[in-house]
């Protein structure tokens, strides 16, 4: 019986290597990159819980990865707008301020000591990494605050930058990261202003702390509910930077009675939740 042979196909000639990478390396890679996104929005906490998903195997869902990585680009282009202004120099220099006290012969005498110039303070560690830990959201402030018509104005050396605009904050001013929107004509050598910048520069701190452990939100958050239960002078957030410096004028120990109902409210509420969940889930 005679055998047929299968026709032989034409060899292709050979195209450059394709480089791929191994699924493990590519899977590994998708996961730096999640908990990088996590880390920028969500802070420590963020990461711990992207991480501990991954390790259970939980797959985000599409919408929840839209958001997060949306959100980390936008800090990176605020953050990268605000390396970029402070990298070209743009921000200026407070004025210094006009004598104020009488002269004599004609001739002004010294400065009174406690209308000298603050001491420049060295940048520290802790500066250089509040800095960037608060870069996103200083960068969002200033590019807010130059589209309102203000002018940012570099006047302490603790690292703060304040832009004087007309309106657009709260009270006397607001602190975002670093940057402090303000309608107050600051000068370099103002006890006032020296005061006031050493008050926003502790809330500079409080907004990296709480950015570092739970995200850039986690700071208003917390503010805006201690200021619900203990609005003003009573807020936890306002003492910690020091009422005086900040304008306050320092109340009776107590919170407001308002405060301490709303307090009891959120207590009532709160517990009531734990306990029907232990109720509907014993073994929870």
């Amino acid at each position: 019986m005679a055998t047929t042979t299968p026709p032989l196909r034409p060899l292709s000639p050979a195209g450059p290597p394709t480089r791929r990478f191994p699924v493990g390396v590519r899977r590994r890679r998708r996961a730096a990159a999640w908990w990088a996104a996590c880390l920028a929005c969500g802070g420590v906490l963020g990461l711990l819980l992207a991480v501990f998903g991954t390790i259970r195997g939980e797959r985000p869902t599409r919408r929840r990865v839209t958001l997060v990585v949306a959100g980390a680009v936008v800090q990176l282009v605020c953050a990268s707008l605000f390396a970029g202004i402070a990298a070209a120099g743009d921000l200026r220099a407070c004025p210094a301020p006009a004598p104020s006290w009488p002269p004599e012969t004609g001739v002004y005498g010294p400065r009174p000591a406690e209308s000298s110039p603050p001491p420049q303070q060295g940048g520290g560690a802790w500066q250089t990494l509040r800095t960037v830990i608060n870069a996103p959201v200083s960068g969002a402030a200033l590019l807010y605050g130059e589209a309102r018509g203000g002018a940012a104005y570099q006047c302490a050396g603790n690292g703060t930058t304040a832009v004087v605009m007309d309106d657009g904050f709260s009270r006397g001013g607001t602190m975002y990261g670093t940057v402090f929107l303000t309608d107050q004509r600051t000068e370099q050598a103002s006890p006032r202003m020296r005061r006031l910048s050493e008050h926003e520069a502790k809330h500079s701190d409080q907004w990296a702390v709480s950015t570092l452990l739970a995200g850039p939100l986690a700071f208003p958050a917390l503010y805006s509910a201690d200021e619900a239960l203990f609005p003003g002078a009573f807020n936890h957030f306002e003492r910690a930077a020091g009422l005086a410096d900040g304008g306050y004028v320092t109340p009776p120990d107590a919170p407001p009675a308002p405060g301490r109902l709303a307090f009891l409210i959120v207590g009532l509420l709160a517990g009531y939740f734990v306990a029907s969940r232990r109720k509907r889930d014993p073994f929870g």
